[in-house]
C-alpha cells in the first residue's frame, strides 16, 4: 500500500459518508473485540487491532477476507517502519500544517453531522493517533523532496517523454477472451493462435482489419479491431498503451494478456504531444516518490524485526 500523496486513508473515510451510527453497526462482531490488541510487532512497536480497524473503515470495508486482511496488515507494518525511519532522519512537519490538516480532517466529521472525538473514540484512535497518521505522508513528502533531485526528475521525463508530453496513439488490436479461470494451457493456446495470425497479417496474406473483422472478440472487430485514440494514461487502459507506445507505425507486437484477454496491437498513427517537463514535474514527482518509498521499505523490511502473532498468519 502506497500512502505519501494522499491523507485518504484518513480523509476519504469521512469523505464518503460513513457516519457515527454506520461504524457502530460496520460489524456487530468486532464489538467485544481488544482494540488495544497487538497483531504484529514491527522492532517492537505494535500494530493493534484499532488500526487494523480504522484502516477497515477508511476503504468502507466491513468483513474483510483473510487474503485481503493480510495485505491491509502488510501496508501497516511498512508504515510503522517508514515511521521509525523518518523520525531516524528528523523529518518532522512544521506544526502549523499538521495542524491545518488535523482541523481539515475535524471538519470534515462535522460536515457530516458527528463529532471528531466521538468518531475517532469509537475506532480506538486517540487525537494523537490522528495526528500520527496524518504526519506520516506530510512527512514523507518532506523527506522525498529532500531526495528526488532536479536531474533525476529530468532524467526521468527524458527516458519517459512519449508516456508524459500528451503524446496521442491511433491503434488497432485483435483480443481472444479467456474464462474467468482460465489455465495456462488455454492462455498458451489464445498466444499462438495470435502468433500464427500476426506471421500472416506480416506475410501480406491477410490484412490486420480483416484479421480482426474475422478473429477478433472485441466489440471493435467490425471496425478493423480500431481503438480510441488516447494519450498513455488516457481514455485506453495502460495494459494496452503500455504495449502500443513502444511500437513503430505499421508494427505489429507479440500477442500479451490482459485482463480482459489476449491480444496483438498496431500503432497506425502517432500524434506528438507539446507538454513540458515543467507541465508535469508534479506527477514525475509522485511517480519518483513511489519508487523511493517501495525502494526503502525493501530496505528496511531486510533488517526489521517483523513479529507475527498466532491468529495473524504471515
Amino acid at each position: 500500500m502506497f500512502i505519501p500523496f494522499r491523507i485518504s486513508l484518513i480523509v476519504s473515510f469521512f469523505a464518503v459518508g460513513i457516519t457515527l451510527s454506520s461504524l457502530s453497526a460496520a460489524d456487530p462482531e468486532k464489538k467485544n473485540t481488544d482494540s488495544s490488541k497487538a497483531l504484529v510487532t514491527v522492532n517492537g512497536q505494535p500494530v493493534t487491532q484499532a488500526d487494523l480497524d480504522f484502516a477497515y473503515l477508511s476503504r468502507g470495508i466491513a468483513n474483510a477476507h483473510q487474503a485481503a486482511r493480510q495485505q491491509i496488515l502488510e501496508g501497516l507494518v511498512n508504515q510503522r517502519l517508514i515511521e521509525a525511519f523518518l523520525a531516524q532522519q528528523k523529518i518532522t512537519v512544521p506544526p502549523q500544517q499538521l495542524d491545518e490538516s488535523v482541523s481539515r480532517v475535524e471538519k470534515l466529521i462535522r460536515k457530516k453531522g458527528d463529532e471528531p472525538e466521538q468518531v475517532l473514540a469509537k475506532m480506538g484512535f486517540t487525537p494523537k493517533k490522528l495526528r500520527a497518521a496524518i504526519a506520516l505522508p506530510l512527512s514523507w513528502n518532506i523527506y522525498a523532496k529532500r531526495e528526488i533531485t532536479p536531474a533525476q526528475m529530468q532524467a526521468y521525463f527524458d527516458a519517459h517523454r512519449e508516456e508524459l508530453d500528451g503524446t496521442r496513439v491511433e491503434a488497432s488490436h485483435i483480443l481472444l477472451k479467456l474464462p474467468p479461470n482460465a489455465d495456462q494451457e488455454a492462455v498458451q493456446q489464445a498466444k499462438q493462435k495470435l502468433a500464427d495470425l500476426r506471421k500472416q497479417i506480416l506475410a501480406g496474406t491477410v490484412s490486420f482489419t480483416d484479421a480482426a473483422a474475422q478473429h477478433s472478440e472485441a466489440p471493435s472487430k467490425n471496425e478493423g479491431g480500431k481503438l480510441v485514440t488516447s494519450a498513455y494514461r488516457g481514455k485506453m487502459p495502460v495494459v494496452l498503451t503500455e504495449q502500443i507506445f513502444p511500437l513503430k507505425a505499421g508494427e505489429i507486437s507479440e500477442p500479451f494478456q490482459t485482463p480482459f484477454g489476449v491480444h496483438i496491437v498496431t500503432l497506425n498513427k502517432k500524434h506528438p504531444g507539446q507538454f513540458s517537463l515543467e507541465d508535469v514535474r508534479g506527477e514525475i514527482f509522485k511517480i519518483l516518490s513511489r519508487s523511493l518509498w517501495e525502494t526503502t521499505i525493501q530496505k528496511l523490511r531486510s533488517t526489521a524485526k517483523i513479529d507475527w502473532k498466532t491468529d495473524s498468519p504471515n
